[in-house]
């Protein structure tokens, strides 16, 4: 799982405060080739300072006041500078600094902690900035990102790129590809290191979508957060899978009550707040987090999205297992008509006992299995990628039928032992096949009826207790019973017992208006019903336990894949 983020950083913007040397000359543009280099902290701001007072410096010496006099540049020596990098060289060198002033964004107090337990959970942070190189490097070391090597890609196409689309950055010896349009090919034809890296600098929002749709393309949920009052973010939230709207710090939208008003007009200067007054921040917030589901106060931890990151996971690891349930179930009626009909016996479940199982009593298992407690590793799983959900599907076949066979067995023979019990003049057990399959069970005499009746409705009663001892089992998905008791539950044990005395009301009103004479079932019909749980639950934990080895491989592959970045420290 990808987290995005299109929260852009311009680094740090400068103002430059200066005054000439001592003994400065006006014709010092003479000769250039000796001035000192622009130095490299001189922003676009400072340029366009400098820049908008040339006409001034220009003016000469006779058009020049005495207080005008602390840059006085003749039309000569204004005729020798060619471009404007020979104009701002001059006028930076043989120059006193006074001080620096720097503007920059500042991460919030705890988004370096909240991005090493994303790492932790397995899902990377990747931050979109529409700065360059450097400046995006050194927001991102803030965050706590690797700002190291071939760590940074830019998504800007630059002219006259060579070789093919890569380029190699001047301070370190590492080549990566540059461009959007080059992301794709370089993962198709030489590695995944753009799907490894978390800094993406030089990105307008075409690049940043399509770089989200690259994520999607190779398996990754993507994450998007972003600034709630930049517009140009609506559609990179659209295209990502989940979208969080963040509030910006709102010192600009405090509205305090004028004199005589009611304290109700203020607003503490969130964009979102209740009861606040309703600004043009919040109608644009409102309009640009269309598509989130998810929006953060600027008040709001960063930790909240872990938490909702934690209730997601437990939320699909247990409508997986209550999937596993309602799946094995439907499987266990079939193959129990099947058995029946293979011994030439009725029906062990009829229609309407099936609708019943499957319409009431597992669905209502299936629901309890939604308020199974939180694993305490749950944070520290590795989540698979979003593409071949069941690349083993004959392993999973296969602990499907192992679990299915002993629920299966015990209800068939509960339904036959009860049969050659009930029916009248019954037959010896071994030479029951033989009697229904000599005569249409559908045309039996009445006290046959209801002796066919009341053993599947055994057997239905015995399937319910089974299904509970199997439901059990599927609290954790690698956890043996013992290790992860059912009881700590309660909606289970609630759930089990209310479909256990629904089913059993449901027989005994089945058959309250006849005489199965009951009493004529064996002890061992009990026995064989009861036996669930010390057949069923070894069973299930045999199948997890296995399965639990092939889990941990995955978990170690996958854990591998996330924290090697093959190339990342050296270069091509």
């Amino acid at each position: 799982m990808e987290v995005t983020s299109t929260m852009s950083s311009d680094g740090s913007d400068g103002a430059l405060a200066s005054s000439p040397s001592v003994g400065s000359k006006s014709s010092r543009g003479g000769s250039f080739e000796e001035s000192v280099d622009l130095p490299e902290h001189l922003t676009q701001a400072v340029r366009h300072a400098l820049l908008q007072a040339k006409p001034r410096f220009a003016g000469g010496d006779e058009d020049l006041d005495d207080g005008d006099c602390d840059v006085d540049y003749s039309q000569a020596a204004m005729a020798r500078f060619t471009t404007e990098e020979d104009f701002l060289r001059d006028v930076v060198s043989e120059q006193i600094l006074l001080g620096l002033v720097t503007f920059s964004y500042e991460p919030k107090t705890d988004v370096c902690d909240f991005i090493e337990d994303l790492d932790i959970a397995g899902i990377r942070f990747v931050y979109f900035s529409r700065s360059r190189g450097r400046q995006s490097k050194s927001f991102a070391e803030r965050l706590g990102l690797e700002t190291d090597w071939n760590t940074c890609i830019l998504l800007s196409s630059a002219d006259g790129a060579q070789d093919g689309g890569y380029v190699e950055d001047h301070d370190i010896k590492a080549r990566l590809p540059r461009g959007i349009e080059n992301i794709r090919p370089h993962l198709r034809e030489v590695d995944d290191i753009p799907l490894q890296v978390s800094l993406f600098a030089e990105c307008t929002p075409e690049s940043t979508r399509e770089m989200i749709k690259v994520f999607q393309e190779n398996g990754d949920v993507v994450c998007c957060m972003g600034s709630a009052l930049k517009d140009s973010n609506t559609l990179t939230f659209a295209v990502a899978d989940l979208a969080v709207g963040v509030e910006p710090i709102p010192h600009f939208n405090r509205v305090k009550p004028a004199h005589g008003e009611a304290a109700e007009t203020a607003n503490d200067g969130s964009i979102s707040t209740a009861g606040a007054l309703v600004t043009q921040y919040a109608l644009g917030a409102a309009l640009t987090c269309i598509p989130c589901p998810l929006f953060l106060q600027h008040d709001t931890s960063l930790y909240t999205l872990m938490q909702v990151v934690s209730e997601a996971r437990r939320l699909l690891g247990s409508m997986q297992q209550a999937a596993v349930l309602l799946v094995a179930a439907a499987l266990a009626t079939a193959l129990i008509n099947l058995a029946a009909a293979l011994c030439l016996l009725p029906p062990a479940l009829p229609g309407f006992m099936q609708l019943w199982l499957l319409w009431a009593v597992v669905p209502l298992l299936a629901a309890t299995l939604l308020f199974v407690p939180r694993d305490e590793s749950i944070m520290s799983t590795m989540p698979l990628k979003n593409h071949a959900h069941v690349s083993d599907l004959s392993r999973f076949a296969t602990y499907a039928l192992v679990r299915s066979v002993p629920p299966v067995a015990l209800t068939v023979l509960v339904y036959v032992t009860a049969l050659a019990r009930l029916l009248p003049d019954a037959p010896p057990l071994g030479r029951l096949s033989s009697t229904f399959g000599r005569r249409d069970w559908r045309v039996l005499t009445p006290d046959a009826q209801w002796a066919l009746l009341a053993a599947q409705t055994y057997a239905m009663v015995a399937f319910a207790f089974h299904c509970v001892c199997v439901s059990a089992t599927l609290m954790h998905r690698t956890r043996t019973t013992a290790e992860f008791l059912p009881v700590r539950n309660v909606a289970w044990v609630c759930g089990a017992l209310v479909s256990l005395a629904l089913t059993c009301a449901f027989g005994a009103l089945l058959l309250a208006f006849g005489d199965a004479h009951l009493d004529r079932v064996g002890w061992y019909t009990y026995a064989i019903a009861f036996a669930g749980p010390v057949v069923l639950l070894p069973v299930q934990d045999l199948c997890k336990l296995h399965d639990k080895k092939r889990w941990t491989r995955l978990q170690k592959l996958a854990k591998l894949e996330f924290k090697t970045k093959l190339g990342l420290h050296s270069p091509l």
